[in-house]
């Protein structure tokens, strides 16, 4: 008998066959695979957006009402702060007679956040409306200080500009005011043909208040003039 000899290779198509076969699809099923992460990815990253938008975030807390502090006023001038409406504004009295904050609306005097008005009857007296802002630069007619404050008439004028209705008037033209101390100055510049002493109403606008007072003048060292001042 022969021996057995050593064992015959299969060919190698049939060992071919015989491999396992990668499972079907796998390429697309990776690919749709990768699409769906980059999907998601996405959605996460607009999600993390919209949260971020939906932050509330707290609004600066408001600025404090502009009050008047530390008022100080000349010998025997009451100062009065409570105002009781007539219903309608007045022109050229130097009063906010409806106590909106505003003095002589609506009567081609300029307002603002801070205001300063006088008035008087006496055509033929010239009063002076001074006010010193905190840097000590005086308000004048037609050019603002460095602050803001300016002033938009000078009376009496003979040009007749202000048509026997005396009233002088300044006002911060924009913005906020400076703060520190502030001077207002009333003073009977001449007297003319009127008789004294001269009533004059001041009245002052700070933020939304209105404060009002009445001032006597006399041609005299004394009385020539009255000065309010206070601190922002």
């Amino acid at each position: 008998m022969r021996s057995p000899g050593p064992p015959r290779r299969e060919p190698r198509a049939r060992r071919a066959a015989t491999r396992l076969p990668a499972p079907h699809g796998l390429r697309a099923r990776l690919a749709r695979a990768a699409i769906d992460v980059a999907r998601v990815a996405r959605g996460a990253a607009a999600l993390a957006l919209l949260l971020a938008g939906c932050i509330e975030v707290p609004p600066p807390p408001p600025r404090p009402p502009l009050q008047p502090k530390d008022i100080k006023v000349s010998e025997g001038v009451g100062l009065e702060i409570a105002c009781t409406p007539t219903g309608v504004e007045l022109c050229f009295d130097a009063r906010d007679n409806n106590c909106n904050g505003v003095i002589d609306e609506g009567c081609g005097l300029h307002t603002g956040i801070l205001q300063f008005t006088i008035a008087w009857e006496e055509p033929e007296a010239d009063v002076d409306l001074n006010v010193y802002d905190p840097a000590g630069e005086l308000a004048r007619v037609g050019e603002p200080t460095a602050s803001g404050l300016m002033k938009d008439r000078d009376c009496p004028r003979v040009s007749g500009e202000c048509q026997e209705q005396n009233v002088e008037n300044v006002f911060l033209t924009e913005g906020d005011p400076p703060r520190g101390r502030y001077r207002v100055v009333v003073r009977l510049d001449k007297l003319n043909d009127a008789t004294a002493p001269i009533r004059v109403r001041l009245s002052a606008r700070v933020g939304q208040r209105s404060y009002s007072m009445a001032l006597d003048l006399s041609p005299s060292a004394a009385t020539e003039e009255k000065s309010v001042e206070f601190t922002l």
